[in-house]
């Protein structure tokens, strides 16, 4: 009878910023009650983690993979953040995108 969760990973070069986004993007999700599980990591990883996840967010420092990222993994969700949604840094902004791509 339960939801499935929905598992959304943000990837970037490696940085601290992408970890810090992705705990407060969990924590909105997390006071709002919703489903979803919030992963960061380094782009580098994406091969290991594709498997178990439904959404692919990547940061604007790697933006640039939104072509490739989606070709390779045409069975997910891949959104590419702006560099004010990503700077925002509440988590709001992300969630708010997330929201309007069909994500909630």
């Amino acid at each position: 009878m339960g939801t499935k969760t929905t598992r959304v990973a943000l990837f970037c070069s490696g940085g601290f910023s992408t970890s810090l986004l992705g705990t407060k993007l969990q924590k909105v999700y997390g006071d709002s009650g919703k489903e979803i599980e919030v992963e960061a990591h380094d782009l580098g990883s994406l091969d290991e983690v594709s498997d178990s996840v439904d959404v692919i967010l990547l940061a604007p420092q790697v933006g640039f993979m939104y072509e490739d990222v989606t070709n390779n993994y045409p069975e997910k969700k891949v959104i590419k953040l702006s560099m004010s949604e990503f700077g925002d840094m509440t988590g709001e902004s992300v969630a708010k995108r997330l929201m309007q791509e069909g994500i909630e």
